[in-house]
């Protein structure tokens, strides 16, 4: 099941096919795979301490098992909610570059138009981005267009202020005597 994002301005709908990005889809890899003496690749795994359990890559923290018991990849997993995909977002509203500035992102989505109103084409011509709200309190999305495309971008409130030029002086002022290091009698 491929996920959408459906994305509603002023009235009219936009779909969009999403694909996450990660460095390796941009920058590529490389990785040493090990193999036996057969060929055969090796994939690490844990025992459990009785002996009667071997934990595939990635379960030693949380094991998801279907209903035969077996264990399933964590990209094999899909949202429950019906009807409502985790990406959909409500209307979008215009954003500038430094709301986007502001905000750490941690996950960066491809979207492949499937349909896009003038509406919200119109919205992106001004600065590139709109900002989609969630509902989750301390998620911001962003929709990002520019020359490669379109792209959503998922992150949280970077929490740091940025300083000015008037920031108060916090270096260690000058000292007439020579400073030897570290001064045990003030400790």
């Amino acid at each position: 099941m491929d996920r959408t994002l459906e994305v509603a301005c002023e009235g009219t709908g936009s779909s969009f096919a999403v694909r996450k990005l990660s460095r390796a889809t941009l920058y590529g890899t490389r990785r040493r795979v090990p193999v036996d003496a057969e060929g055969r690749e090796c994939k690490a795994a844990v025992l459990t301490r009785d002996g009667r359990f071997l934990l595939p890559p990635g379960t030693t923290a949380t094991l998801y098992l279907d209903g035969h018991g077996d264990a399933v990849e964590r990209g094999e997993l899909r949202s429950v909610q019906r009807g409502r995909d985790a990406a959909s977002a409500p209307e979008p509203r215009p954003a500038e570059a430094a709301d986007l500035l502001d905000c750490a992102v941690r996950q960066v989505y491809a979207l492949a138009p499937v349909a896009v109103s003038a509406q919200l084409d119109g919205l992106l011509a001004a600065t590139g981005i709109c900002r989609l709200d969630s509902g989750d309190e301390g998620e911001v999305r962003f929709l990002v267009r520019n020359h490669a495309g379109y792209f959503l971008m998922v992150g949280g409130p970077s929490g740091f202020r940025f300083m000015g030029p008037d920031q108060a002086d916090l270096s260690i002022p000058e000292n007439d005597g020579a400073w030897d290091g570290l001064d045990f009698a003030r400790l």
